[in-house]
């Protein structure tokens, strides 16, 4: 559970207006379970509200405050460089304002549905103008995760966008896939077999993955407000994690992601089990440091209480 959790409480279901969720957010900071907690999402159209509200507050000066940036969602090619260099000029005014009280190294961008239309050394051509931007204009490395939109041709996006990640990474591991997995209606979220697909997928050209939506419980379970089956995070990341160090294939990816019973995974002193299959503490945590990073939540408290009504906690 180490930095699993960047709170999203700005978000749906939540909904919080900005001072209530960032108040949670540096209320969870302190708190008992705050080695679980990651880095606070927001967008960056929003950071000089963000710059505004801090200026106000009254916090431990003390803290440590990590945010992960959301670019502008684009329509096109040229719409996402109009956002990025507007973004760029958000995040720098941000900076400048806190210096190094804050983090504001991790960027979260959606790639455009006509970036698809080239290749991935085209697409990858466009991660690495995010990159230079930020180099040349805030003199900033940053790494930045890259999300899809899913709708229509899931498997070819997953490629071509993990591809063209790939060979922007080269030696280096600035950039990761970002994967939707739900959202506030059934159409959001995406199947078992989708998830099973990308996560082999990065797996295969070794891409670090963080989710986003969705997974506000650790099992897969039937949700009423949403009329459908919610994906656990013990189910995506023990599924990730497994197919990873065990070298599984997609159908047995599968099985891990769709398990119910909330006891089939077994934690034990030396690591962690599921249906034969086994991960050494040492191997879960490099997997999680360097594949299986974060994911999205509006909710902290859904995710450690459950964990505590599970005694996992």
């Amino acid at each position: 559970m180490n930095r699993l959790i960047d709170y999203a409480g700005l978000f749906p279901p939540a909904n919080l207006n900005l001072a209530q969720a960032f108040n949670n957010f540096i209320m969870y900071l302190q708190g008992e379970y705050s080695w679980g907690l990651s880095r606070f999402i927001i967008p960056a159209k929003r950071l000089p509200e963000l710059t505004e509200l801090m200026g106000q507050m009254k916090y431990p000066g003390d803290i440590n405050l990590p945010f992960s940036i959301l670019g502008t969602n684009p329509e096109s090619i040229k719409d996402f460089e109009k956002h990025l260099e507007q973004d760029i000029k958000l995040i720098g005014e941000f900076r400048d304002k806190f210096g190094s009280r804050i983090q504001a190294d991790i960027i979260e961008m959606r790639l455009p549905a006509d970036a698809f239309e080239g290749s991935s050394k085209d697409m990858s051509a466009l991660m690495k103008t995010v990159s230079d931007n930020f180099k040349d204009k805030l003199n900033m490395n940053v790494t930045a995760f890259y999300e899809a939109a899913l709708k229509g041709d899931f498997e070819n996006r997953v490629v071509k966008a993990t591809e063209a990640i790939s060979l922007f990474n080269g030696k280096q591991r600035n950039a990761g896939f970002k994967l939707r997995t739900g959202g506030v209606e059934a159409s959001t979220f995406p199947t078992p077999e989708e998830i099973s697909f990308a996560l082999v997928t990065c797996i295969e050209y070794d891409v670090p993955m963080k989710c986003t939506a969705g997974l506000h419980h650790p099992i897969r379970h039937y949700d009423e407000s949403v009329q459908t089956n919610m994906h656990g995070f013990l189910n995506v990341f023990g599924a990730g994690i497994f197919a990873q160090v065990c070298n599984l294939d997609v159908d047995e990816t599968l099985q891990i992601l769709t398990e119910e019973d909330p006891y089939a995974f077994h934690f034990t002193k030396d690591g962690i089990e599921i249906n034969d299959f086994v991960v050494p503490n040492k191997d879960l945590e490099l997997s999680r440091k360097k594949f299986m990073l974060s994911y999205g939540s509006c909710s902290f408290d859904d995710p450690v209480n459950d964990l505590k009504t599970m005694e996992l906690l």
